[in-house]
């Protein structure tokens, strides 16, 4: 049997605090399912799947990585296909990667005053990352906007009203129009790769 992981050279890095999954190819999930043992190691010693997250049928996942986490994860498989038996044995090394994410409202201060109804109004929000990479930084879909209402957070998209941008190195919501109704709560908000940071800030537009 011909068994690897999803990742390239078998190195799988994880953020600090997030899941990782661990997925093994080569064979079909039912294989896997039906026929196949595997007995895992890390960095020498038996080692169960169970204690640090979840066993799967074709790898495991841990939850809440950490520095303990990191290592080198030995799998043997062993698959009896009614009586055809193959061995296989794939070494996976897990690396701990300290990554953050900080999120701030940038014009927070000029947001404090009551607003001018029916003046462009941006509220901006800066997102630096420390051992991050983004796939398209400039996307402002990098980031999430919603407004705060007692009936929970609503997600806010481009519209007739309102363009969401990126640019000067911010993301911004752009009001380009306010009226008094436009009064209320705001969350930017960064959800990716596991990692989750919001930032609030309220306007009054009078």
């Amino acid at each position: 049997a011909v068994v690897s992981t999803q990742s390239t050279g078998d190195k799988i890095k994880g953020f600090k605090g997030t899941n990782v999954n661990v997925k093994l190819k080569g064979e079909k999930k039912k294989v896997f399912k039906k026929y196949a043992k595997i007995a895992w190691t890390k960095n020498g010693e038996k080692w169960n799947p169970k204690d640090d997250g979840k066993d799967k049928l074709n790898g495991f996942m841990i939850r809440k990585f950490d520095a303990d986490d990191a290592g080198l994860y030995v799998g043997s498989i062993y698959i009896d296909m009614d009586g055809e038996v193959s061995k296989c044995e794939v070494e996976v090394e897990i690396e701990l990667i300290e990554g953050s994410v900080t999120l701030k409202i940038e014009n927070e201060d000029a947001l404090m005053k009551p607003q001018k109804a029916g003046k462009e109004l941006k509220i901006k929000c800066d997102l630096d990352l420390d051992n991050v990479k983004l796939k398209d930084p400039k996307n402002p879909d990098n980031v999430n906007w919603y407004k705060v209402t007692e009936d929970g957070d609503e997600l806010l998209d481009d519209s007739d009203t309102i363009s969401i941008e990126r640019g000067r190195g911010v993301y911004q919501l752009v009001f380009l129009n306010p009226t008094p109704e436009d009064t209320g709560t705001y969350r930017c908000e960064f959800d990716q790769m596991g990692i989750e940071v919001d930032a609030d800030v309220t306007i009054e537009v009078k």
